[in-house]
């Protein structure tokens, strides 16, 4: 059986803090009790929205959500910030 490389690692981002990177997706990692758990507010986040011809990366800025607490998002994205309230989320590569 071959070896195969894995690169598996990313970025913890806690609440108020912002990162620039480059990330393959988030999960919300979730605050407050099993049964009434919180989700983490995104306040601000760009993704790659396609390649121009020269194979430069089109950046889109997308707005305010909340992802829901174990949500996971697998997108392509440069830079993410969250609220001050929010639960923390992974930014996995």
């Amino acid at each position: 059986m071959a070896n195969i490389p894995v690169n598996f690692g990313g970025v913890l981002l806690t609440a108020g803090n912002s990162v620039t990177g480059s990330f393959a997706g988030i999960i919300s990692l979730g605050t407050g009790s099993s049964n009434e758990p919180t989700g983490s507010t995104i306040s601000a986040f760009k993704y790659g929205d396609g390649l121009l011809s020269n194979q430069a990366i089109v950046e889109t800025t997308g707005g305010s959500f909340t992802l829901p607490a174990g949500a996971s998002v697998p997108l392509f994205i440069t830079s993410c910030s969250l609220t001050a309230g929010s639960a923390p989320v992974f930014l996995y590569t």
